[in-house]
């Protein structure tokens, strides 16, 4: 075949249709697992972090940003035993922070999850254990007020190397905290 300007166009299309398709069936085949992934991880992270339970209801609240967290209010035999939240943050090292968050019916902290983060790897990606190390002045669980790290004047020791990743985990917590508290 004749190299021109019309068989390069041809053969050029040809070959971004063939690889178009092929990511559109790569895509439509994992959409579902991928979502039943995510769905699976956040039942798990959700009877991790609440007082026992027997029954989540789903609902959503907007935040003071105009933002829409989803929550999920756990019962027991008809009393409330606590409330998860799906919250976020914008504003870590690495961008975006999603984090389930649970709080006991007194507001306290009862656990959270990482849901989603890009923070560096050693440094804020500690964030999953950090503040939950028992006996440690970075430990939140059991918390029930605003939370801030110290260099902002509050009680919670920043993980070493990565404040900018700690205050946005705390603004994210703060913000579920804020959410829960309004739905009781």
């Amino acid at each position: 075949m004749k190299s021109s300007l019309k068989n390069m166009l041809l053969s050029l299309t040809g070959i971004t249709i063939l690889a178009g398709t092929i990511l559109a069936i790569v895509n439509i085949s994992t959409e579902k697992p991928i979502a039943e992934g995510a769905e699976r991880t956040r039942n798990e992270a959700i009877a991790a972090i609440l007082p026992p339970f027997d029954k989540i209801e789903r609902s959503t609240a907007t935040d003071s940003d105009g933002d829409t967290l989803t929550i999920y209010i756990a019962t027991l035999e008809g009393s409330n035993t606590g409330v998860a939240v799906e919250t976020f943050s914008n504003d870590g090292f690495g961008g975006y922070i999603s984090i389930i968050a649970g709080f006991d019916k007194d507001g306290s902290v009862c656990g959270y999850r990482i849901l989603q983060h890009a923070e560096t790897p050693g440094l804020g990606a500690n964030m999953d254990k950090w503040f939950m190390a028992d006996d440690t002045p970075h430990n939140i669980i059991g918390s029930n007020g605003p939370l801030a790290v110290k260099a902002d004047g509050g009680d919670i020791d920043a993980i070493t190397g990565a404040t900018i990743t700690s205050r946005a985990f705390l603004q994210a917590i703060n913000r579920a905290r804020s959410a829960a508290m309004n739905i009781r």
